[in-house]
């Protein structure tokens, strides 16, 4: 059977953990929300708080890809 841990070998890159952290803030931290909330000038026609969710979601998802990506090239993904 397999061991769940990691040795420091096997770790995540460095900057995929701190594009995750990134992320995590971006997405969770309401006083942004709220910042971006008070603006109600449109941009293209859209509010720029929808712009804000769609921003930080595509960030989201790019990092997985990332994360993804980062372990197929070390192999890790059979």
């Amino acid at each position: 059977m397999g061991s769940f841990r990691r040795g420091r070998r096997d770790a995540q890159p460095r900057w995929v953990s701190a594009w995750f952290c990134v992320d995590a803030v971006l997405a969770l931290a309401p006083p942004l929300y709220w910042a971006f909330d008070g603006i109600k000038t449109p941009v293209l026609g859209v509010p720029i708080v929808v712009l804000y969710f769609i921003a930080v979601a595509t960030c989201t998802a790019l990092s997985i890809v990332a994360a993804y990506l980062s372990e197929a090239f070390r192999g890790e993904i059979d």
